[in-house]
């Protein structure tokens, strides 16, 4: 399975943003390690929770990205909706696995899904913030 500590490259520069992404790969390793118990009622409590945090991290993320006046803040939302129904998707095939196997690459999507948002997506605006002053370079 992916691995999933945190690095500094990670880091967006925005503390409530890298706090948000350090909680969502918490739960993820927490879902990594129900998965390695063999506990997937525990593991599908936290999916469920990694969908609401996500959430209200891209709202948040939003929110912000608003007041600053990102200018792909609308094609960034899109994104976020694509990434929320994707890992909808990958958790919904989580809670009818049978196979451990099966399993474990379910939690790699998901985990693909974290990086996914910190790499791609807001590495995207973090050159905007950084050029616009809203970060220290």
């Amino acid at each position: 399975m992916i691995d999933l500590s945190w690095h500094d490259f990670l880091e967006i520069g925005v503390d409530f943003i890298d706090d948000d992404h350090k909680t969502l790969l918490n739960i993820m390793q927490k879902v990594k390690k129900s998965i390695e118990n063999g506990n997937k009622e525990e593991s599908i409590i936290l999916l469920t929770s990694l969908l609401k945090e996500a959430n209200n991290h891209f709202t948040r993320e939003e929110v912000y990205l608003l007041e600053v006046g990102y200018p792909g803040l609308e094609k960034h939302k899109i994104y976020h909706k694509g990434l929320l129904i994707k890992v909808n998707e990958i958790k919904q095939m989580c809670e009818s696995i049978k196979i451990e196997h099966d399993v474990k690459a379910c939690f790699d999507n998901m985990a693909n899904f974290l990086i996914d948002d910190i790499l791609r997506g807001d590495i995207q605006f973090k050159s905007y913030l950084e050029y616009e002053g809203y970060l220290s370079k």
